[in-house]
């Protein structure tokens, strides 16, 4: 049996974390984790690596999800799909520059959300590189 796609969930409104969790177990996914701080998915992403991140932009702390990708990317590359309640032009490209797996607006629509996350693996799977 293939080992469930581990996610960590960085999202500071619990409510809405909460959804996230329940709707992407429910579909096949495992939560590796869920942080509420950019410095909390450093550290969280550092010690036990998820397969896939899906952080939100602003977030409780001193760094938003931009920049706590960055710093994750530093050390590892981990895929990330920003999502954000806010569609500004300024913040999509900061993100634009990390080559997100996807930026979704929220309410993300977990078929869209499966099917980047799914794509994304499956593609990886049959990659010749």
């Amino acid at each position: 049996m293939v080992n469930p796609i581990r996610i960590l969930v960085v999202e500071d409104e619990v409510l809405t974390a909460m959804m996230m969790q329940s709707q992407l177990k429910k579909a096949g996914y495992s939560i590796s984790g869920h942080v509420t701080t950019g410095e909390n998915a450093i550290l969280s992403a550092a010690g036990d690596p998820p397969d896939l991140i899906l952080m939100d932009i602003r977030l409780a702390g001193k760094i938003d999800g931009v920049e706590a990708a960055t710093a994750i990317n530093a050390e590892r590359e981990i895929p990330v799909i920003f999502v954000t309640g806010y569609d500004e032009k300024s913040v999509r490209e900061r993100a634009e520059t990390l080559n997100p797996l996807a930026f979704m607006i929220k309410p993300v629509a977990m078929r869209e959300l499966k099917a980047k996350i799914d794509g994304h693996f499956r593609q990886g799977d049959q990659a010749v590189e």
